[in-house]
Parts: C-alpha cells; structure tokens; sequence
C-alpha cells in the first residue's frame, strides 16, 4: 500500500473513530450539590441537574421472587434492561428499597444476595451513564413480594415506624449502615459514590391521626441525621408532599422534597379508554411558598392503566414547570416478565412489549433535558407543541424534530427540516425517511457518512388487557420479517445490509425496500464496504442488542400484520356488504375479554348465530357486573364513511334466567367520550332498537372529558363497547342470580 493510501485510510479509521465516540456515553461519574436556592448542581461545573428515568426492581421483592422461579438469572436480566435504559436514552433509576429483606430488628444492615444484586444493578447503570437514587426504607409488608420479613419494619405498620420514639433507634442505625455499605462492585460506598446521584430517606410515610408538621419533621430530621454520619455530602430528600404534609417542609433540614403523580389515578383493574392527556394538571410539588428553597425530584410517576404513547413527555413538561430535577417513572417491566405484567398490574412499559409506550418515555427524556427549569405549562385536551416536540393523543403521538433528530412514536406531524442531516431515526410505525409493517420500534443511528446502524425491535401483539391483574400472557412476540422502507439520503435507495454480529450480509436494498428479521444490523450506502468501515461500524458505541424469543405459532396469530385495508373489507365483509349496516359485537372478543364480577360462556341465539352468555351469582357482593368488549374504533368510519341520519342500534339479545334483565351499554369513542343508554332484555331472544339520537353522554365516567357543544354520538368512531348489569338496575334482584346473552349490537339506517 503507498503512503497516499495509508493516510487515507487512517483518515477514514480516524472518521469513523470520531463518529463512533460521538455515541460514548460519559458514566455516571459527577457528584452533585444543592445550592442556597435550592438548585441541585454538578459539582464539577455548576450546571443544573436534570435526569430522568423509571423505577426498577430486579433485586427485590416480587421480581426478586419470579425471576428465581421462572429460572432466570437476575444478573443477565439486569444487564438486558439496564440496555434498554440506555437504549431509551434514560439517565437515571429510583428504587424504594425494601429493607425487611436486608435488615435485622434491631436495624442492622445485612450484606446478602438483595444487596449484591442493587451493588450490582448500581454499576451497570452507572457505566451506561445512569444515576441511582436510592430510598433505603420502603417499609413494605411480606407475603408475596418479599422473600425475608425479618427486618425492623416486619412486625408494625408505617404509622407506628413514624411515631413510636422506640422504633426510630433501629431506623437511625439502618440509614447509617446503608449509606456506609461499600459497593462491591465499585469498591465505593454508597455514601460517596458518584454513581448515586441523591437519597430519599423513606418511601411515601404515614402517619397517625393528628400528627404535627412538627413532629413529622422531627421524624425525618432523626433519620437525616442518621445518614449524615456515614459521612455523606450527596443531596438528601424527605418525601413531605405525600398526602399533604407540606406544612413540615419549613422545619425540614433536608435538601428538598420528593413528590409523586399519578396523572390518571390507580388500579383502575382495566385499560382506560379514550384520551387521557386532559388529566395531566399539575402533581404534588405543584407551587407552594412552603416548598421555596427547596431541590425537588418527583420518585414516582405514571399514566397508569393507559396504553398511550402520548403522556409521558406532557408530564416531563409539566414536571419542568414545577421545577423538578430528576423525575422517574413507575415502574419499568423487566424484559423476563414483561409478557404477562406480573409485577404491578397498574402500570406497564417495556421497550419490546409495549413499544410505541417506551419510546414516548425516550422522548420525555428528551423534554426533561432540554426544556428549563421553570419552563411554561398549559394543560390541554388533545395536541400539545411546544418545540422541538409535539404531542397529538387522538393520534397517539410523540414526536421530536430536530434538523438531526427524528423521534416518534407514530406518523408524526411536523415537517423534517433537513433530511440529509440527520443523525438519528427512532421510530414507531412510519415516517417520510422510515417505515416499518411492523409495530416494533426501530432505531436508526449513523455512525459515519453513508454508514448506519439498526437496531429493529420485533413486532407484538396484545392478547389481553394488560391492567386486570389475571394471571396469562398480556402480549405475544411475533416470529415476523417486517419490510422496511428507508429513505435517508445519506444512505441512498440501494444500500447494503450486514448482520453487526459476524458482520456477514444480509441483503440490499431495492429501491430504499428491503425485509428483515428483528435484529442488529449496520447498513451502508457502498455496495462493498470495506473491512475497516464494517469493522467501526461494529464498535460503535452503542447499547447491546436483546430480545426475547418469539412465541411458539398460535393458529389465532396466522393472520397477523392485517394491512388497514384488509381490517377494513373484514369489517365490510361481515355486514354482508350492506352500507350503513355493521355490527359492533365481536364474540369471541367478547369472551377473550371476561366479565368482571361474573364469568362468561358461549352460546347460541335463536337463529344459530354465535353468542355470548354473561352470568353473575347475585349483587349481594358485587354492585356489578361489567365487560369492555374493543372493536376496530375509526375501521367503522373508513368502511362506510357516508351515514345518514337515521340511524338505530339494534341489540339481539335475551335474559337468560327467567326474569328480565336490565343491561347498560356503552360505547366509547377514539376521543374518550362515552355514549349510553340502558335496555330491557326480554326473556325470549329479541331485538331491541334503540335511536342513536336517545344516547346519553356519560360524563360521570371515570376520564371523560366534558361534554363539547353541539357533540353527537359518532358511532363510526366507536373504540369500545361496554355492557353492565348491577344492583341499581335492578334493586329487587339483586340477590338472585343474573344472566343474560347477546349475539349482536349492530347500527342500521
């Protein structure tokens, strides 16, 4: 090789080196401080912190216990979801350490295998760049999620913890003694480890009827002092807005304060339907003259029981206006249980299975890093911009776009500036520059010109609703090869596809088209790229690549992607191709989706056709009974896009034990409304008309927005239907039996 060419290629090896660090993540090295102003500093540079991240829980409790039973090896689960976290562009974790399963009674710190797996998950998430914050009492009871109820806190409730005076020695003693413990894995304690970021002294304290400001205060200052004589400088927090208490904070010595939002509430059993971005408001650390001074980080948040992708950047926002510094979301799906959301029923991420939801999570992130500390917030209804990001709920997007970043989490809205400078594609559904027949995410990230690396993530399926707390699988990994459209011009429409692992091709592309399995892969706009590009292509900087398995082939499956237009002659199909004339009730979604407070079972109606049978003991211990039936809301509306005025819902039905029966039906449209009326069911198998112009709006329903002017019941538009039968229906029934069957609720002309 001549000179010339030697000094090119080490020119070429040098750009590709440089394009690779550019993806190096700094670890989490940086200490911080909080100021007179209550700003919590890098020491290092004076700049304000902002991390955001989840709540994690491989070491304890629940996760602790299944992972052991399922027999998987909580080290490598922990290494597979600290990549995601990194994948997703997360800065930092929380965890409310449950101290019963490392702690004596008399509050003495036990090094076991909770405490090595936390060493362990704090080292991994601290060379991917992300902080820890650490709550060393959770106070949370035995039974199924801890594994050792033994420590200080088994045997009494948190009210007695924060009140009886002989109780705080041994929560004292476990403060200190937990800071102190020396990271085996860092060989740095936690009091001075870099790594964690700050300290909550306890997770969401209660306290007895009429408990002061300050006695609270005393409280928290004891265990304050605690863990200051491990000698810790690291920013402490007390969790004073937990139910209100804010009249405490002034007589607080503690750093700041923690607060919690949960912007739709809590265990609702069920999947929400409809938007919920209207109920992000304002969270606990809202204003309030007491809390001045004084650093503040939100430990736990959510849109729990949604299936969104769009509330997560609403709360960063929101959380930014409040002046908050490190927000972390709860709580985070391990990969290994994610399948049948084992842990807590109420919420659900997870970068594969859910993962239009986990990218609006990366895009929050994004929000929190980039908007400033006391940035403006105005709550809304429907879209929210504020740029580089836009939020549309009724089309379930995120978005943020840059001149060289383009996140989104489906088709997003705002025009790419500068497609030819972009330097990161991460998405979900399509975009003018990518596109996928899946619903996985991809991410597109250049490593140098005309070389870039994709991650593509495999598509899933839901098979049940996530919320309900029931045992199964809540959402399947499909064995798919989705094809991909990429129209980046810095790669072109041909470019070449190589696996990153042995870096063997794959295929090339026709036309900017080319189909894949879910996979790493480094792409390139040269045909024959040469063994060093491959080869820095390879080293890039960027998070390991993990998947589950696909799920074995289901026959229900065999079906799966249906292209929208093939949903929609489905649904033409089975009106018979009459126009104006469909059905909304699917039975066998109708016994995929149970019925709460009864059970349900097949049948038949007087025709032959297939039913549904809906059966409850008595309301003498339920005060109902109900089921949320989805349909293929906006499919409705793209079959039969023209409908007259006229129109009648017809239910084909019956009351199946005798008497007649009394039945709600609901329907609940794409944009959360809710329509409904309520029928008598007959005996013998009827149909029952109902004129659409008679629904009433459901404004008492739980996330309903209010009603709009001149707002009509647009059947066409419908994402759920809802049946429910209870005692105020019926009130002289209600210790009998209740049954009754349906094989049909259709809209006619």
């Amino acid at each position: 090789m001549t000179g010339r060419a030697l000094c090119r290629s080490g020119w070429l090896l040098l750009a590709f080196w440089s394009a690779a660090s550019a993806f190096a993540v700094r670890p989490a090295d940086r200490e911080a401080r909080v100021d007179a102003q209550g700003v919590m500093r890098w020491a290092d540079d004076n700049g304000e912190v902002a991390v955001f991240g989840v709540n994690y829980y491989t070491p304890f409790a629940l996760d602790y216990r299944v992972l052991g039973e399922r027999g998987y090896d909580r080290m490598e689960t922990i290494r597979r979801d600290v990549a995601h976290f990194r994948r997703l562009g997360l800065t930092a974790i929380r965890l409310h350490c449950f101290d019963r399963e490392f702690s004596t009674k008399e509050g003495a710190f036990v090094d076991n295998d909770h405490v090595k797996l936390l060493d362990y998950l704090i080292a991994q998430c601290a060379s991917n760049g992300i902080y820890t914050v650490l709550t060393p009492i959770a106070a949370w009871g035995g039974g199924r999620w801890t594994s050792n109820t033994n420590g200080f806190a088994a045997a009494v409730s948190m009210r007695e913890l924060t009140s009886r005076p002989d109780l705080l020695p041994a929560q004292v003693r476990f403060e200190e003694e937990f800071a102190r413990h020396r990271n085996r894995y860092t060989g740095r304690r936690y009091a001075d480890n870099p790594a964690v970021l700050c300290f909550e002294l306890v997770n969401e304290p209660a306290y007895p009827d009429g408990t002061t400001g300050e006695q609270i205060a005393t409280y928290a200052n004891a265990l304050l002092a605690g863990i200051r004589r491990s000698g810790t400088r690291k920013p402490v927090f007390y969790s004073a807005t937990w139910n209100g208490h804010n009249e405490c904070v002034p007589m607080l010595k503690t750093d700041g304060v923690s607060g919690v939002y949960y912007a739709t509430g809590l265990e609702s059993g069920h999947a929400l339907k409809g938007t919920q971005l209207h109920r992000v408001r304002k969270s606990s650390l809202a204003a309030d003259k007491r809390l001045e001074r004084m650093a503040k980080i939100v430990y736990e948040f959510d849109a729990a029981d949604t299936t969104g992708a769009y509330m997560y950047p609403a709360m960063a926002r929101l959380f930014r206006s409040e002046g908050v510094q490190s927000a972390t979301q709860f709580q985070y799906d391990s990969q290994m249980l994610a399948d049948d959301n084992v842990s807590y029923r109420t919420h659900y991420v997870n970068l594969v299975y859910t993962p239009a939801k986990a990218l609006s999570l990366a895009i929050a992130a994004e929000a929190f890093r980039r908007l400033p500390r006391g940035t403006a917030f105005q709550p809304a209804d429907d879209a929210m911009v504020f740029p580089p990001f836009r939020i549309k709920a009724s089309a379930n997007l995120s978005e943020m776009v840059t001149e060289t970043d383009l996140l989104y989490t489906a088709t997003p809205i705002s025009p790419i500036p500068a497609p030819e400078r972009l330097r990161r594609v991460w998405g979900c559904g399509a975009s003018s520059v990518a596109a996928s027949t899946g619903n996985g995410c991809y991410f597109l990230d250049r490593v140098a010109a005309g070389v870039w690396r994709l991650q593509l993530y495999p598509s899933v399926m839901p098979c049940a609703d996530p919320h309900t707390g029931r045992e199964g699988k809540k959402t399947v990994v499909l064995a798919d090869c989705p094809e991909l459209a990429i129209a980046l011009p810095d790669l072109g429409p041909d470019f070449a596809v190589f696996a990153t692992k042995d870096m063997k091709p794959a295929g090339s592309a026709a036309k900017g088209r080319i189909v894949l399995a879910p996979g790493d892969y480094v792409l390139t706009r040269a045909s024959k790229p040469s063994v060093t590009a491959l080869a820095a292509a390879r080293a890039a900087d960027l998070p390991r690549y993990f998947v589950p398995p696909p799920d074995r082939p289901d026959p229900s499956l065999r079906r799966w992607p249906l292209t929208r237009a093939e949903r929609v002659a489905d649904v033409r199909k089975s009106c018979g191709g009459e126009a104006g004339r469909w059905n909304f009730y699917d039975v066998d979604a109708a016994l995929l989706s149970g019925f709460h407070g009864g059970w349900t079972t097949s049948s038949q109606d007087d025709r032959g056709a297939p039913a549904c049978r809906y059966d409850t003991e008595s309301f003498a211990k339920v005060e109902a009974s109900y089921v949320r039936i989805p349909t293929e809301g906006g499919i409705f509306a793209e079959a039969f896009p023209s409908v007259g005025s006229g129109r009648t819902i017809v239910i084909t039905g019956r009351a199946a034990i005798g008497h007649w029966e009394r039945v709600e039906v609901a329907f609940t449209l794409e944009n959360g409304e809710v329509w409904g009326t309520v029928v008598t069911l007959p005996s013998h198998w009827s149909d029952v008309r109902v004129p659409v112009s008679s629904l009433m709006y459901f404004s008492h329903w739980d996330g309903v927005p209010p009603k709009r002017d001149g707002a009509h019941a647009d059947l066409r538009r419908v994402s759920e239907v809802n049946l429910c039968h209870g005692r105020w229906l019926a009130p002289d029934l209600a210790s009998q039996r209740h049954a009754f069957e349906l094989s049909a609720i259709r809209l006619e002309e």
